[in-house]
């Protein structure tokens, strides 16, 4: 979740300069506050930086660099439908479909601000997108 990121580099640091930090409040340069206290509390990091093994810092930074989705699931066909919105063009290189900030990041299907009518085009954009991404990743 923070890409280019050194999370653990960035608590280490944290600790030699200011030990009475809260971990959660390190994370949060990275990530929501909200998310960052859960993950520190996930981690077994919700003390002071000073009095956190380093042990539990890995574990909350490997919590925010090493995130991934794992869809557990699908409604199927019976509740899909197209949406508008997400994910500038723009923001994406027009033949691979990566993130022009973020080398490595790929936006297919309806995450992507793509509209068109109803009737299939939405999974035809959905399937075309993630081979091209696919082709290039």
């Amino acid at each position: 979740m923070a890409p280019g990121a050194d999370v653990f580099a960035g608590l280490k640091s944290a600790k030699q300069t200011n030990g009475k930090q809260a971990v959660q409040t390190i994370l949060a340069q990275y990530i929501p506050r909200r998310l960052a206290q859960h993950l520190a509390e996930e981690a077994g990091a919700m003390n002071n930086l000073a009095d956190t093994p380093d042990a539990a810092l890995k574990k909350a930074a490997a919590l925010v660099n090493g995130w991934r989705v794992k869809p557990v699931g699908s409604e199927g066909y019976r509740t899909a439908e197209v949406t508008l919105g997400g994910v500038s063009t723009e923001e994406l290189d027009q033949r691979t479909l990566e993130a022009k900030r973020v080398p490595g990041l790929f936006f297919i299907g309806e995450v992507v601000d793509v509209t068109g009518w109803l009737g299939g085009y939405n999974f035809q954009w959905a399937w075309s997108s993630g081979w091209c991404a696919g082709q290039s990743a």
